[in-house]
């Protein structure tokens, strides 16, 4: 495949979206004021936008024989994604989120990873050696050791390695374990703290700043921030702040996959860090003006 080719290793989910003025406290049930019905999945959202943003795109990853399962396969190539390599297993039901979303954006989601749990690191490695992708996308909603293959594998190829490490996990041993087959980290502000293994985490420019120079790893780093923007630093690369674009949100889901996703396909184009970092902000911003995680067919920036 072409250099400029991006390879998603990650999740496919089928979201169901509740809308609600005030997110739950704990204890507390609130009704909702609306439903929706969407594809979802980490993975599945980053070669979304990777793919609507102009990238070639192909996905790794794993659904169940169901109909949520077919749906998510059918939403990614609707938008441009090849979905050859994504596994079909008979024995295990596609993986489905539960996404509350407030008046302001803001989220809480639940994930049940059904047959993303089951993607196998061999399965992985040998579709990845054999799309010899110029880029490789992965992040954690499928087993971390799946995510290690695949990073070794893009590493063999000579592609560059990019890992969202999102959802960390409490313990980030694991992920640790494979930086070292990662060229690009791009965490937000808790799992930054968690890799540098911090109880607390980094809110100020100065504390995620201290936390990346805490971090065993020689690669770039691109942390993304919110609506602080985003820290970008690394070798031969001069740390600068990328400040957030205002915009009117109605729903914050998914603006993280976007960012990524953008990211992805700008620097398998050979952009310029610098400038890959701010088309991915722009891109996140954008995608919070309109509902649901992955964006839609036509989505511009």
């Amino acid at each position: 495949m072409s250099a400029a080719t991006v390879c998603v290793v990650g999740s496919l989910n089928e979201d169901t979206s509740l809308r609600v003025s005030a997110l739950p406290l704990p204890g507390e049930t609130v009704l909702a004021s609306g439903r929706t019905l969407a594809p979802g999945g980490k993975g599945a959202n980053q070669a979304a936008a990777a793919a609507v943003l102009g990238g070639q795109v192909a996905m790794v990853g794993a659904v169940g024989a169901d109909e949520p399962g077919a749906r998510s396969l059918a939403a990614l190539a609707e938008r441009g994604v090849d979905i050859s390599a994504v596994q079909r297993y008979d024995e295990a039901a596609s993986g489905i989120a539960i996404v509350v979303v407030d008046e302001s954006g803001e989220n809480h989601i639940v994930v049940d990873p059904g047959a993303n749990a089951m993607l196998a690191p061999t399965d992985v490695g040998a579709a990845v050696r054999e799309l010899e992708p110029g880029l490789v996308l992965v992040q954690l909603e499928v087993p971390i050791p799946s995510v290690a293959s695949a990073c070794k594998a893009g590493r063999a190829v000579g592609a560059t390695v990019v890992l969202n490490p999102a959802p960390m996990p409490e313990d980030p041993s694991g992920v640790l374990e494979f930086l070292g087959d990662v060229d690009v980290l791009v965490p937000n502000c808790a799992e930054l703290g968690r890799l540098a293994r911090r109880d607390i985490e980094p809110k100020t420019l100065t504390e995620v700043a201290a936390c990346v120079e805490e971090l065993d790893f020689s690669g770039v780093v691109v942390v993304t921030m919110g609506s602080h923007g985003a820290y970008v630093t690394g070798p031969d690369v001069e740390s600068r702040h990328v400040s957030a674009e205002a915009v009117d949100t109605v729903d914050t889901s998914g603006a993280g996959d976007v960012f990524s996703g953008c990211l992805a396909v700008r620097l398998a184009a050979g952009a310029a860090l610098s400038d890959a970092v701010a088309a991915a902000n722009h891109a996140a911003a954008v995608s919070t003006t309109v509902h649901g995680a992955q964006v839609p067919v036509g989505f511009t920036v």
